[in-house]
């Protein structure tokens, strides 16, 4: 490694033309990157499933998965609980189904596999095979499954309490079991009851007739299939109490259990004849436990019946028989397709690889990062995502910092200017305007205190909003001061997930989220799902022959008061992984060190460490210094400007007073090593 001190004159002008470009919102980027950076290749969504406490989808073939674990239903091979998607061992699917604490999937090969609370068989964590070929669709209920098969049969398996089996009988069964029934369209499994349409428009229901939710008069539960008189529909989605339908005529009908308006009428006592809703050209409908919600060819989506949770996504706990449009925030676009779970929903949207959640989600089944209830709907964006290369192959350079923007009680309180004590955004922003870099990698905290979407807009959108065509953010520990870190999430988009990678120079960059979506004990042990991802991706770099860097928020070691401890698996894993750089924040003064081991200590197999929290917030006192610390500094604000090729890296702190570079040097990397 070479380093030294390379002080030079004050570039006096070239910041001038910067502060002048920064009050009148012209930035100085290079050429052809105002488009701006977005995911290289667009996740799709094709399939979404959600059960009792937790919320399944199909991307990319790939199945992933996001809430309650206590019976493994999110299929990851373990039983910890995550508050964001994470892949599940499921990489060939075609669609997934959830209920109650199971999960199930059809395989490209149309075979199905199961995992979680298994309907009359033990728990498991894993994918399980299921002894069915020729599988064109599975529906979860909350302690059985049913599958509709390419001819138009269906089989059943678990719990067949009440006869929801269908095969005639009540005893209970681990394997699929035939049902009765042919020429079947669509079919839906619920609580106690199973319901299914056929070519011919008819509907046919099974097992518990309470609340009439099998459409009949007769209270007696049915072994078999049985029609529903009066109806004829093109789909049908069954509810805990409940049955709903969309009609031939494109219209929603619904009957049984209505305590909470869910058949469309005031609540009052259950009732045996359908009602139809004052909806047209419905094209779906997906019924939760007291609440449904139906899609329209407009499209538009629309909900109604139970509220307690924020089910409606209306801002509102009330209960609602009228139908209540979903309208989901401008950064996602409008609700298409919706799945509704025991008490909470997700729907894909225009904008493609986003999803919008909302409803209970204090398991973490709305997949946020948050244990919150959403009376109002979130964006979901999804993890792990590559976003699109930054400068070429050979060269890139890079403006890092984090801990950046004041809201207007702290420039009140401390003023603005390039001093330590002071706001500094507005300086460190004309930084980035006259070094004119090809990506800003905004290190978390970029807006205090709470990351609002309006603080973000009002205070940090005119300073490094200006480069938010070339920023590649991670989150820090305010963004989630707002829950699930959801005014960061709106503003920025398909920028906002929690964990990611890009290429430049050569380089792999790796970002992670070391919060770990908002509870510093949830997400960052060595056996959690994004430490696994890192892991990965550090060696997929290594195979591919490129350097790597990891950005986080939080330093695992630091001279200042705030070395983050609950960080240090990722640290292990990025040194283990032999990650050649790491960029942090969070203590708010610049630092470099020597390349430490995992503990510490200063090795030359290890990996070189930066803290850059000097982006514009006040600086913290710097104490002893720590094992390998190399430079320090802690007066004024600035940012490091770095350099790459494939194999070496040039940094530069440069101060925000004087524009002078008070920490260089070049380090090299060897990729195959």
């Amino acid at each position: 490694m070479h380093q030294g001190m390379n002080r030079f004159l004050s570039r006096a002008l070239a910041l001038l033309v910067a502060v002048i470009a920064i009050s009148t919102g012209v930035v100085s980027a290079r050429p052809g990157l105002l488009a701006g950076p977005a995911t290289e290749s667009v996740p799709i969504i094709t399939s979404l499933g959600a059960g009792a406490s937790h919320t399944c989808m199909v991307r990319d073939a790939a199945v992933w998965c996001t809430g309650d674990n206590t019976f493994g239903q999110l299929g990851t091979g373990d039983y910890e609980r995550t508050y964001a998607f994470a892949q599940t061992k499921v990489s060939n699917a075609t669609s997934v189904s959830a209920g109650g604490n199971t999960s199930c999937a059809v395989l490209t090969d149309t075979s199905v596999t199961c995992w979680g609370a298994l309907p009359a068989a033990a728990n498991s964590p894993l994918p399980t095979p299921v002894p069915l070929t020729g599988v064109a669709s599975v529906s979860v209920g909350t302690q059985h499954v049913c599958a509709l098969m390419l001819n138009g049969n269906v089989w059943c398996w678990g719990n067949n309490g009440s006869g929801r089996l269908g095969n005639g009988n009540k005893i209970s069964s681990a394997t699929p079991v035939q049902v009765g029934i042919s020429s079947v369209v669509s079919l839906s499994a619920g609580a106690v009851h199973t319901c299914a349409t056929k070519t011919n428009k008819t509907v046919l229901c099974w097992g518990s007739n309470g609340y009439y939710r099998l459409g009949r008069l007769s209270p007696l539960s049915q072994t078999r299939p049985r029609l529903v008189p009066k109806v004829r529909a093109v789909s049908v989605s069954v509810g805990s109490g409940f049955t709903c339908i969309v009609n031939t005529s494109k219209r929603a009908m619904c009957w049984g259990r209505n305590n909470y308006g869910q058949q469309g009428v005031k609540p009052g006592k259950s009732r045996l004849a359908p009602r139809t809703m004052s909806l047209r050209e419905v094209v779906s409908v997906s019924a939760g436990e007291e609440f449904v919600c139906a899609s329209t060819s407009v499209p538009e989506t629309w909900c109604w019946g139970r509220a307690r949770y924020g089910q409606l996504a209306n801002a509102s706990n009330i209960s609602r028989y009228t139908p209540q449009r979903i309208i989901a925030g401008p950064e996602v676009g409008q609700v298409l397709s919706v799945e509704t779970g025991l008490s909470h929903a997700c729907a894909t949207t225009m904008t493609q690889g986003a999803m919008w959640c909302w409803g209970y989600g204090v398991a973490g089944q709305l997949g946020d990062s948050s244990r919150s209830n959403r009376t109002s709907g979130t964006a979901v964006w999804p993890n792990g995502v590559r976003y699109k290369a930054i400068g070429s192959d050979t060269a890139a350079t890079l403006v890092l910092a984090g801990d950046i923007s004041c809201n207007a009680t702290r420039k009140a309180t401390y003023g603005v200017g390039p001093l330590g004590s002071q706001c500094g955004e507005a300086t460190t922003a004309a930084q980035i305007s006259a070094i004119a870099p090809h990506a800003v990698m905004a290190l978390g905290d970029l807006q205090y205190e709470a990351a609002s979407y309006s603080d973000l807009l009002t205070h940090y959108d005119p300073t490094w909003g200006l480069f938010k065509s070339i920023t590649y953010p991670v989150r820090g520990n305010h963004e989630y001061i707002t829950p699930g870190a959801n005014g960061y999430i709106q503003y920025f988009g398909n920028m906002s997930a929690s964990y990611w990678t890009t290429n430049a120079a050569g380089w792999r960059i790796i970002g992670v989220d070391s919060w770990c979506v908002g509870v510093v004990t949830d997400g960052c042990s060595a056996t959690s799902h994004q430490t696994r991802w890192l892991t990965e991706q550090l060696a997929l770099a290594k195979s591919e022959n490129k350097c790597s860097m990891v950005l986080m928020h939080h330093p695992p070691f630091s001279s200042g008061l705030y070395p983050v401890s609950s960080a240090k698996p990722l640290w292990d894993a990025s040194v283990n992984g032999g990650a050649d750089v790491m960029f942090t924040a969070h203590d708010h003064h610049y630092e470099r060190f020597e390349p430490l081991g995992v503990d510490g200590i200063p090795s030359a197999t290890g990996t070189a460490l930066f803290i850059s929290g000097l982006g514009g917030a006040q600086t913290y006192p710097l104490l002893t210094p720590a094992p390998g610390s190399a430079f320090r500094f802690n007066d004024e604000h600035g940012v490091v400007k770095l350099d790459l090729t494939p194999t070496t890296y040039t940094w530069s702190f440069v101060s925000a007073s004087t524009n002078t570079i008070l920490d260089t040097g070049t380090a090299t990397c060897s990729p195959a090593s």
